[in-house]
């Protein structure tokens, strides 16, 4: 009756599994036990900020003969450097050039910085005290703003490197940093096509905490890039002699010097020549590098921000004058705006295909590299650097737009250009040319697909 009784019937396989199964909590118990006794509770470390070794390694094949190396000593230079100035993910700092920490540079908010940094942490009520960027942004763009989070090399188009100061979507000019604006708009909106996802549920405060922690990133990762293309001219000498700043503080060294030197005191100790050398190079790097290359260019930002004319009329598609501007826009994407180079006659993408973006132009072009070779890479895929991956002009014929898809947005990146990427800026169009480029792009995805290169008469794009 027993063997009738579905409830409690047995079979040998499933004693079998069930031994296997308490084995398996068995050990698993065992190791966490044994982990408990030989290694305590304790915590993992905190991380670091990642030297940029792909910049080293550009710098060397550019200045040193072949297989030769800057010394050692430099990178704990470089770190020391960056550290007085920035301090750690953990514990950020930001370099007042003044010697007051109370009064901020207007670009960047110091309490945001630290609200932004360190371990995701929250209060009883769930409210963030620390971490925000490390919860939401470091799996991609990486703990030092590198790009190069645990997912970035799965994702197409790889995550942002913040430290090249270079950002497509914006309203200034090439070469200009993008404003609050701006980099709010990403963070709300995301970037369609990519794996930038809109954040757009965070509240106010935290995404300007965001903003602020990310151009932390990247004033950090400028002066880096700049300390490194110094190291060719140093013929060995050190970078910076630490032992003359009190504490790792450059600004507390700087802020000391400068007190010395006004001080009324009658008698004057004559410097030796270690501190002469100290006072030269920790002048250069607060004043030459640091003040006069990113703080200057992120200082009002707002100031170059392109003044968009008002949309015409007949950018709408129910205006009568539609139909002849989009006409006016094929005529220039084929002739004088040159858009089918890149774009394709067809508009889907398929005209240049093998450029690069200046994230991986800026180390690919290093003698002897070769991006379609592995074995040219092998040494800067080592160093960090992510796989050269070539950039595809938009498929213009999907109304998917990364940078937006008003027509100011349009507008902005047709006048502007797309920094960092092959998109060049339209200098040489006029505003009516521009406005007819952005009717014809939105027209587009509804053109027909067999609607080629148009025929060519007297320099003016006739449809087929």
């Amino acid at each position: 009756m027993l063997a009738e009784n579905r409830s409690v019937r047995f079979s040998f396989p499933n004693v079998i599994q069930l031994v296997k199964l308490n084995t398996s909590v068995f050990v698993l118990a065992l190791c966490l036990a044994l982990c408990l006794a030989f290694g305590g509770c304790e915590k993992s470390p905190a991380p670091k900020f990642r030297l940029n070794e792909v910049e080293i390694l550009k710098q060397e094949k550019a200045s040193l003969p072949q297989d030769e190396h800057f010394a050692e000593s430099y990178d704990e230079e470089i770190n020391a450097v960056l550290t007085s100035l920035f301090g750690t993910p953990e514990s950020p700092k930001f370099p007042y050039l003044e010697g007051d920490e109370d009064e901020a540079h207007e670009f960047v908010n110091f309490d945001d910085l630290k609200w932004a940094a360190g371990r995701v942490h929250s209060d009883r009520e769930g409210r963030p005290i620390s971490g925000l960027y490390r919860e939401h942004c470091s799996h991609c763009h990486g703990i030092t703003g590198d790009g190069a989070g645990p997912t970035a090399a799965f994702l197409n188009p790889y995550p942002r490197d913040f430290r090249l100061s270079k950002f497509k979507f914006k309203s200034t000019p090439l070469r200009r940093s993008p404003t609050d604006h701006d980099m709010e708009m990403i963070l709300r909106n995301g970037i369609p096509g990519t794996a930038m996802p809109s954040f757009r549920t965070l509240p106010d405060d935290e995404i300007k905490a965001l903003i602020h922690y990310v151009k932390y990133l990247t004033i950090r990762g400028q002066l880096e890039r700049m300390l490194i293309s110094e190291l060719s001219s140093l013929e060995g000498e050190p970078l910076m002699d630490m032992s003359f700043v009190p504490d790792g503080d450059l600004v507390a060294a700087l802020v000391k010097l400068e007190a010395d030197e006004d001080s009324d005191d009658e008698e004057e100790v004559e410097p030796t020549e270690e501190q002469e050398a100290f006072e030269e190079q920790l002048d250069y790097v607060l004043n030459e590098l640091l003040l006069e290359g990113p703080l200057t260019r992120w200082s009002d930002p707002e100031d170059s921000v392109t003044e968009i004319p008002e949309v015409p009329e007949a950018i709408a598609a129910s205006h009568p004058d539609h139909a002849a501007l989009v006409d006016k826009g094929r005529e220039v994407f084929f002739a004088k705006g040159n858009c089918a180079q890149c774009h394709g006659e067809t508009a889907m993408g398929d005209g240049q295909t093998a450029s690069y973006d200046d994230w991986t132009n800026d180390w690919i072009k290093s003698a002897g590299v070769d991006p379609t070779d592995k074995k040219t890479y092998k040494d800067f895929t080592d160093a960090g650097a992510l796989k050269p991956r070539a950039i595809r002009p938009r498929n213009l014929r999907l109304p998917v737009y990364r940078g937006g898809g008003q027509p100011q947005n349009l507008y902005l990146r047709i006048l502007n250009g797309i920094e960092g990427t092959p998109m060049p800026a339209g200098a040489t169009l006029t505003e009516e040319e521009i406005w007819a480029l952005v009717a014809y792009v939105k027209w587009l995805p509804y053109e027909h697909a067999d609607k080629v290169k148009p025929k060519m008469v007297n320099n003016k794009a006739i449809a087929r």
